[in-house]
């Protein structure tokens, strides 16, 4: 059967003609008609996307995100119609880890302060004591996965060796040691800096609690480029203002755009990017190879040969 893959994430037209030569058939979504007959999806669309699988002029058997999470999706019905899943896991680490590194640096260099300073036209230093550097700080780094080793390759090469919590306990090459996560109160108590890279699972809603920051005694740096369902913000902002936490640096919201309402974007110790942190015009090329190796796959095996995903697990 020739595959039609109907196109929420464009495709340019070297890339249409790659696919094509595969023997499939592009569908942009602006052509798609009711009578389409779509097999698979590239991307997705939350206005769209499930309304395509519910079609009955469709036979969706597999969609391939452009995205490493897909908690957005309709896992559930995915599930129980035997859709197959792929995701973009590992393109957005690079440009991750490279971000937080960053975020890392404008806290601990005393950037912050700095930009403030210059806005008013305000000479002054900081202390000596107020500035430290990378190598020294205890990291601690929520999740294992591809992020979190990008996340800590970088930090290696700055003498950094941090330390996992994962679901399990085990041992990760860059890592210098690792906990499960019922077993994390005693690596944090000390910690200099907490990172969270988790994806988003039932486990991990509001993980980080008022329990869990209360649990923190002047933390440095918080940073979540993770996912925004991970963080009570709430139980955040209460401990940045107690001074559990002294700064935060955030990608990622429980809602997005994050409101203007938000006492978030009024807190001086809080830097807040816009969920771009995996942002890198190196990402395109990557994202189609995972679309055209599947699909040869799916062509040749029946089944999916990169990055498959568990909708029953939500990675």
């Amino acid at each position: 059967m020739t595959e039609r893959i109907l196109t929420f994430q464009a495709l340019n037209p070297d890339q249409t003609k790659q696919i094509e030569a595969l023997g499939a058939e592009v569908v942009p979504f602006e052509k798609m008609t009711a009578t389409s007959g779509i097999t698979a999806i590239f991307g997705w669309s939350q206005k769209h996307g499930l309304n395509v699988l519910q079609d009955p002029h469709n036979d969706v058997k597999w969609i391939q995100t452009v995205s490493a999470g897909v908690d957005y999706l309709p896992l559930d019905y995915i599930k129980s119609h035997d859709i197959k899943l792929s995701n973009a896991v590992g393109v957005y680490s690079p440009a991750i880890a490279e971000s937080t590194i960053g975020y890392l640096l404008y806290f601990l260099r005393g950037f912050n302060d700095a930009v403030k300073n210059q806005a008013g036209h305000f000479w002054q230093p900081p202390e000596r004591n107020d500035l430290a550097l990378l190598a020294s700080q205890k990291v601690v780094i929520y999740g294992t996965g591809s992020i979190s080793q990008d996340i800590a390759e970088l930090l290696n090469g700055f003498g950094n060796y941090p330390y996992g919590v994962n679901r399990s306990g085990r041992a990760v090459a860059g890592f210098a040691g690792t906990v499960a996560q019922k077993d994390d109160a005693g690596l944090i108590k000390d910690a200099d800096v907490i990172i969270n890279a988790m994806p988003s699972t039932p486990e991990t809603v509001d993980y980080f609690n008022e329990a869990y920051f209360s649990q923190l005694n002047g933390v440095r740096i918080f940073v979540n480029v993770g996912r925004g369902t991970s963080v009570n913000e709430q139980a955040l902002i209460d401990g940045l203002r107690n001074k559990n936490v002294l700064n935060a640096a955030l990608d990622v919201f429980n809602t997005e755009p994050l409101p203007k309402d938000s006492k978030l974007w009024e807190l001086a110790n809080v830097l807040v990017t816009p969920h771009q942190t995996g942002f890198a015009a190196e990402n395109t090329a990557p994202i189609f190879g995972f679309l055209a190796d599947n699909l040869k796959s799916l062509q040749e095996t029946g089944e999916l040969s990169q990055n498959v995903v568990d909708p029953a697990r939500g990675y």
